[in-house]
């Protein structure tokens, strides 16, 4: 079938980016006709904006907490470190390492923060910015005593990939070297050595992948009297090969070959397995489980089996072990595990209960740790623990908006092959259920990606207080349960993740919460993908859809930008046998002029997302105007695959998206 709309997929030519202002500004216009669009945008942005909002600790390092801070004033962020006993003060003195919107103001540059790299002497750091928010970025090196960029550093250009510190002065530098240095997915695909004074031109490569494979990425542990180099060879999304480089010799580590990394210590490296997996030494490992290699021997032990309806969740290495968050029914415990002998004893930290854990980090150097709890209406509380006693209480966020008038029920649904499907219903107390209440059903479904209760006052602030209901649906392809709960449903049996939310919206009807006159569905990323399908495949459940940054040309998908990536996931379109569910799927190509029930349709995306390219958006609203079908369309120029750069962008995006469902569900 002829595409029309492939000069869409030109992202700054000239006649798309006309085509994409004039469709915004459009938009733009109705949805700003919502009676409350300004005062709820400022609403949102206040409490985006908060100075009593949580700062969160991105890394410990040295005796430091190191944050990035951002509000009405430092819109880009401050990036900055403090003294862990100073952090607990109510008054923290903090140490302004970068403020980016000055760095935005003298470079002409809306610079989105990436990474903080420190080195091994720790006066030095690799400093990533992103110009807009894309995935590529630009490295430089940062003087950690001057609080300036060294003009004589070390200087990576616009670039996908990373860097990591092998020496003071020299840098494994995975990055684009021309169109040969890259995989088929975009990203680099070779390792090299750069020494300090020499060019980076010249870098010899130390490791390099075949194009047809993913990606590669290079993890540098620096210890006190030692460090660990390790390289990690991603053959596609989902399957990765380590190797240790020591002594200027590559060794492949026998681990399986799907598994999600937790992190070393300096004689151990934690992961969660994906696969059943028999080691060498005839070992049984299970899908799921928290195994450690251990580097002196070699050898292979299990620290944690999940029980049934548990899944872990997220993990972070100590200096006397490993802390685990697992969910039970996606709500969260956190576990400490240590080694006695050659037997790993676990043990409960007391945290609160029926809701969700987060944020997770902990230092190397000692058992500390810090972590997140909150709920739909319970704000997040911020714990400081020590693994030999209670965690301690050190920050509370604000609420916006009255939580306390929220309630929360868990539900459970049976899909059509029986599969029970939990999902979370979130609305103010006494709502009746008369069929008729103005609905959100919020879904990801993909990539192993758990969605979990979480506070938010911009759902509070603009649709629960307003009388509106939320619905969390944790359907099959995340990681809710584990990794069959994501396998169960890749490829051609992704049926199972829309079987699986169809289903919930039917059971929201049999509970008379709403009707699909007053049901919408929203999703962003792979969750757009979910939401073309709702439009596509069950037009009459759905009253109105949000779709942003979404896939929806799936016969397309794995030529454009970091697509091919994907292929373990939905399958390759070019494969007549794998690739014809997904291609049978496509939303862009299922659309009908001829059916007149579909429901509107908001398609939101950035000109900078370089992850999933804004023509999926582009071309699907191109065609909704030439069917005649109501859509809003909204491309924010920058902002990348997170849609927005900073928080005035945020709470606009936010904003248009809930005048959305109010101008067509109620």
């Amino acid at each position: 079938m002829r595409d029309h709309y492939l000069w869409l997929e030109e992202v700054h030519g000239k006649k798309a980016l006309d085509w994409v202002q004039n469709e915004s500004r459009e938009s733009v216009k109705r949805l700003l006709s919502w009676t409350d669009f300004s005062e709820v945008t400022n609403q949102v942005k206040k409490s985006l904006d908060s100075k009593d909002k949580i700062p969160y600790v991105r890394f410990i390092d040295d005796g430091y907490v190191y944050n990035l801070w951002t509000d009405e004033v430092h819109l880009q962020g401050l990036f900055r470190r403090a003294k862990i006993e100073e952090f607990e003060k109510p008054q923290c003195q903090w140490d302004i390492l970068l403020d980016l919107d000055l760095e935005s103001k003298n470079d002409n540059e809306k610079w989105v923060f990436h990474s903080f790299t420190i080195s091994p002497n720790k006066k030095r750091a690799m400093v990533a910015l992103s110009p807009g928010g894309t995935d590529a970025d630009i490295v430089r090196e940062f003087c950690l005593e001057t609080k300036k960029f060294l003009e004589e550093g070390f200087i990576c250009g616009l670039s996908k990939g990373q860097v990591a510190w092998h020496t003071q002065d020299e840098l494994f530098v995975m990055r684009e070297f021309g169109l040969d240095s890259v995989t088929s997915c975009g990203y680099p695909r070779t390792m090299r050595s750069w020494i300090r004074g020499r060019e980076l031109s010249s870098a010899p490569v130390i490791y390099e992948i075949p194009k047809e494979e993913s990606f590669l990425f290079v993890s540098a542990d620096h210890y006190s009297t030692s460090k660990r180099i390790t390289i990690h060879r991603l053959i596609d999304f989902y399957t990765e090969e380590v190797f240790e480089f020591k002594n200027q010799t590559i060794g492949k580590l026998n681990l399986p070959l799907k598994f999600e990394d937790f992190g070393s210590s300096e004689n151990k490296y934690f992961l969660k397995i994906q696969v059943d997996w028999k080691n060498e030494d005839g070992k049984d490992f299970f899908s799921g489980d928290v195994i450690a290699y251990d580097f002196r021997d070699k050898k292979v032990n299990l620290v944690y089996r999940p029980k049934e309806r548990v899944s872990v969740f997220q993990g972070s290495v100590s200096a006397g072990g490993l802390y685990l968050i697992i969910d039970r029914d996606v709500k969260s415990e956190l576990l400490f595990l240590r080694q006695k002998n050659f037997d790993w004893i676990e043990e409960k930290i007391e945290l609160p209960k029926n809701g969700s854990l987060d944020f997770l980090v902990s230092s190397s150097q000692n058992d500390d740790f810090y972590i997140a709890y909150d709920s739909f209406n319970k704000p997040v509380s911020y714990y400081h623990g020590l693994q030999s006693s209670l965690p301690k209480l050190i920050k509370s966020q604000q609420s916006f908006f009255n939580h306390e008038s929220i309630q929360v029920e868990q539900a459970f649904v049976s899909s059509p092959d029986g599969a029970r499907i939990p999902y979370f219903i979130v609305h103010k107390k006494g709502l009746p259920y008369n069929a008729k209440n103005p609905t959100i059903l919020y879904g990801y479904g993909g990539f192993k990606i758990s969605i979990k209760p979480h506070f938010n006052d911009a759902l509070g602030i603009a649709w629960l207080e307003k009388g509106g209901v939320y619905v969390l649906a944790n359907i099959r392809g995340g990681g809710e349960y584990g990794p069959e709960w994501h396998q169960s449903a890749i490829k051609a049996n992704r049926k199972r993740t829309y079987q699986d939310f169809f289903a919930v919206a039917e059971d929201l009807f049999a509970k008379k919460i709403t009707s699909p006159r007053h049901l919408g569905a929203k999703g962003r990323s792979n969750g757009g993908l979910l939401m073309g399908v709702c439009y596509t495949l069950r037009p009459d459940l759905f009253s109105a859809i949000d779709c942003g940054v979404p896939l929806l040309d799936m016969h397309r998908y794995h030529k454009l930008l970091a697509g091919h990536s994907w292929i373990a996931e939905y399958g390759n379109p070019d494969d007549e046998q794998d690739g014809e569910y997904i291609r049978n799927l496509s939303p862009y190509h299922r659309l009908d002029s001829t059916i007149k029930n579909y429901p509107a349709m908001y398609l939101n995306t950035s000109t900078k997302d370089d992850r999933v390219h804004p023509a999926h958006a582009r071309k699907f609203a191109a065609k909704l105007k030439e069917f005649g079908f109501l859509y809003y369309y909204f491309e924010n120029i920058e902002g990348g695959h997170a849609g927005a750069a900073n928080t005035s962008e945020l709470a606009n995006n936010l904003t248009y998206s809930y005048a959305f469902f109010w101008k067509h569900l109620v």
